[in-house]
């Protein structure tokens, strides 16, 4: 009897399996609006992605900085999805043009960096700011995302949420006034 009892308490709460799917449904919509709206969540994603994987196709010299560029936007206005702004490609392009006109500038920074602080060498984080061989991808990779942040903290005087907490204190706690003066004359040019 108890069990009949049960059985019959669990069916009125169970949903029938078109009510599931109109829920199911309403959820989605209320996500989806939800999502809009959400203050954690940007309405457009960052350009700091795409501009970090054409900086490792710069450091590989496959090409110049503003083929690089071209051929990216090309590629992103070929997603229904979502398209650079005219605003987004002009910094992608610039962002792009200054770590190639000071790449020499940047490496040395980030190789000076790592050989001042001395954690990093000690638990053998120095491919993480990119010092390595070029051919490596871990090590281009976080050098792309280190050459880019450093350029944004001190080129720019922009705000960097791509790359880890340490990562990011040793970039912009380490270099000196004179580092920033020489990275900043080796990143300007004429746009």
């Amino acid at each position: 009897m108890w069990l009949a009892f049960m059985y019959c308490v669990l069916a009125l709460r169970l949903p029938h399996p078109c009510a599931y799917q109109h829920t199911h449904a309403a959820r989605a919509t209320r996500y989806l609006r939800c999502a809009a709206i959400d203050p954690f969540r940007p309405t457009r994603p960052p350009i700091e992605p795409m501009i970090i994987n054409a900086v490792q196709s710069l450091l590989a010299g496959s090409a110049p900085a503003v083929e690089v560029a071209a051929t990216a936007i090309e590629a992103r206005a070929a997603d229904p999805d979502y398209s650079l702004t005219t605003e987004e490609q002009a910094l992608f392009t610039q962002r792009l043009l200054r770590i190639e006109k000071a790449k020499e500038a940047l490496t040395t920074l980030l190789e000076s960096i790592v050989t001042l602080t001395p954690w990093i060498n000690k638990f053998k984080a120095a491919p993480s700011f990119g010092i390595g061989a070029a051919s490596d991808p871990l090590a281009r990779l976080c050098r792309a995302e280190c050459m880019l942040a450093l350029i944004i903290l001190h080129v720019e005087g922009g705000r960097v949420d791509f790359v880890d907490e340490d990562r990011l204190e040793v970039l912009r706690d380490s270099p000196t006034p004179q580092d920033v003066e020489m990275l900043r004359a080796a990143a300007a040019f004429q746009a």
